[in-house]
Order: C-alpha cells, then structure tokens, then sequence
C-alpha cells in the first residue's frame, strides 16, 4: 500500500478490505472462504507482509479471505477489522502515513501463459477509520502490485 498526499493518515485504520482481481489463467487453490494460514510456514499461500507488533500489524484483530472464482471477474478478497488500542497494547496502530507492505499471494499459472503486473488488479474497495467512520475512496492508499516466480 502507497499513501499519496492525499491518503488518509491522520489516525489509525478500524478495517479495510483489499481486492485483488485476477485472469482466468491463473487460480487460486481453494474457493470461498480461504483459510488464514501460519505466515511464518513456507508453504502458506496467502500471508499478510506487516506484522510488526505496535505499528501497522496486520495480523492484529481478525482476517478474512475470500476467493470469488465461480465467474469473471475473478477476485480474490481480504476484509481486516483491526484490534483497537487498549491500555497497555497499542493495537494494530495501521497507519497510512508511509509505504506499507500488504500481502504476498501465490497463484497456480497455467503453463506457458504470459503474465504482468498488469493483468491483474488491486483496489482498497473499503477503509474505515477506528470510530468505524467510512474513508472516502479518494483518501485510501494505492495499491502497488509486483510480480515474482516461485
């Protein structure tokens, strides 16, 4: 996630959810409800990147993934509602305020399919801040995304 001098970054992130589309030759294995797995485990598909305890860790409330693969456009979704501070924990303390990284996927390609950055699609379809306040679209990060072999 990238903020911009626009990105709301005043106060702590309450939930978001990112989605991230993607083409027909690739899949993600599983459908509906995906499970979140151990990020510290190698063979985890989907892994949340920003786990620092105190500051933008994302792994600090609750994570949902979702893979929407019955029909186009396929995406795969990942809804966050963060823990708030409380007295002597300090919470998820998700700020936007500087690049954050958000998330590694791995998709199963087909073979010989050629692929890019630009096949795929990112958008922080919802953000609200800690009192539950709705972000406007204009005020949420960009989203940045990268490709790798395995």
């Amino acid at each position: 996630m990238v903020p911009d001098a626009n990105t709301f970054s005043l106060g702590t992130v309450g939930g978001m959810e990112v989605d991230i589309g993607y083409p027909a030759s690739v899949s993600m294995p599983g459908s509906g409800f995906l499970p979140v797995n151990d990020p510290t485990d190698p063979a985890t598909l989907i892994v949340f990147l920003s786990m620092t305890p105190g500051m933008n860790n994302l792994y600090d409330g609750s994570q949902t993934l979702f893979d929407v693969d019955t029909m186009e456009p396929f995406l795969m979704k990942a809804a966050l509602t963060f823990n708030p501070p409380i007295m002597n924990d300090p919470g998820a303390n998700v700020i936007f305020n500087q690049v954050v990284p958000f998330e590694r996927a791995r998709f199963t390609c087909t073979p010989g399919a050629a692929l890019s950055a630009s096949t795929f699609s990112c958008t922080v379809s919802q953000e609200v801040n800690s009192l539950g306040g709705d972000v406007p679209m204009d005020q949420r990060p960009l989203c940045v995304l990268m490709l790798a072999a395995p």
